[in-house]
């Protein structure tokens, strides 16, 4: 008999959910003596090049081979929110692979045997059931409601659009202060064509230049009309959060109200001896001034915390973030570096101005900063 595929994860597949494949060897999966220590394996491949060779044993159940490549994949899924400095970018939501069956016995490796087709999957999230299709929209890949309040715009707002033909209106961005000054600047639209592409546009790096003292900013286009108000100077320092969308595309938005931050710190011991003895048996308690004996710390897990606090917000703007608690995949900007956070504890309530008080979102990101302090 030979490698059979029986099942495969279909081309619209998210890379955050299980991407099955499912191979079968009638023959010498099923017989150990002739083909002792059979494995399954399978090799990925992105654009054309070897990223990963997989092996597994043949199932209890059926003796099949069984592989998930989505956790592979998912480091191949395209950052696009990097290079904060960058005023626009494109970025691919789309993974192209490919994968070979082979197997092994008889600690002997055989690869190549079977070649799959090409197939793609796309950096979103999606819920059950994990093949269902990549629902971009034409026009603002988000969201977020028409309407939205910034704490100024800061350095890494970013915008989102895709459009699937080319010949579409320049996207045109109005920025007023608190005068009658305005400006206007325009990011061409006449090269883009894209079915799997986000255009990420960078506002803050746009009007960097311009007044500080600002009340709006109006963002138009083909399917796009947005305004972004800018909320007054808050005394407390404003902090970024950048998160995944279901569409593929990164946005954010800044949270400038209280916040506070702790520490959480779990320390490991050791108790060293009060003395220690030389060579030619002389007992000695310190050296250099420092006592041998006592506690040592050799291991330090430290959890930063920090609560963060909202602007009031919208009906519109309430169900948008609902996308921030979903998503898999969420970051805090620092002004210069992107840092990996999980959100902890929340308050996160649907709240409307007619059934309920509005009251300012509040919830807590933990830092991913464990590490070894010291290791003797």
């Amino acid at each position: 008999m030979s490698l059979t595929l029986l099942t495969y994860p279909a081309d619209t597949c998210s890379v955050s959910n299980e991407m099955l494949f499912v191979i079968q060897e009638a023959t010498k999966a099923v017989d150990p003596v002739t083909y002792p220590n059979y494995k399954y394996v399978l090799d990925v491949y992105v654009a054309s090049a070897l990223v990963a060779r997989m092996k597994v044993n043949p199932d209890p159940v059926n003796s099949f081979g069984i592989f998930d490549v989505s956790k592979i994949l998912q480091n191949y899924a395209t950052y696009g929110f990097a290079d904060p400095g960058v005023t626009v970018a494109d970025y691919s939501i789309k993974v192209d692979y490919q994968v070979k069956l082979g197997e092994e016995y008889s600690d002997t490796l055989y690869t190549n045997l079977v070649v799959d087709s090409a197939r793609s999957c796309f950096q979103t999230y999606k819920e059950k059931p994990f093949t269902s299709s990549v629902a971009i929209p034409n026009g603002l890949a988000s969201n977020m409601p028409t309407t939205t309040n910034q704490h100024g715009v800061n350095l890494h707002n970013i915008f989102n659009v895709c459009y699937n033909a080319t010949g579409v209106t320049d996207i045109s961005i109005v920025f007023k202060n608190e005068g009658t000054t305005v400006h206007t600047t325009s990011v061409s639209m006449a090269d883009y064509l894209t079915v799997n592409k986000m255009r990420r546009i960078n506002i803050g790096t746009l009007i960097a230049t311009w007044a500080n003292a600002s009340t709006h900013v109006l963002i138009t286009g083909d399917n796009i009309s947005q305004r972004i108000n800018i909320l007054c100077s808050s005394k407390y320092t404003p902090y970024t959060l950048v998160w995944l969308n279901p569409f593929g595309a990164y946005e954010s938005q800044s949270f400038g109200l209280v916040s506070k931050k702790t520490i959480d710190v779990d320390k490991k011991y050791y108790t060293k001896l009060d003395y220690e003895i030389n060579a030619s048996g002389v007992v000695s308690y310190k050296a250099d001034n420092v006592f041998y004996g006592g506690k040592r710390g050799y291991a330090s897990k430290v959890k930063t915390k920090l609560s963060l606090t909202s602007h009031l917000l919208s009906d519109g703007e309430y169900t948008w973030f609902a996308d921030l608690f979903a998503s898999p995949d969420v970051y805090f900007f620092d002004g210069t570096n992107f840092i990996p956070v999980s959100i902890t504890e929340t308050n996160y309530e649907h709240r409307t101005y007619l059934n309920s008080k509005v009251t300012p979102l509040q919830f807590s990101i933990e830092f991913g900063t464990d590490y070894n302090t010291q290791l003797l």
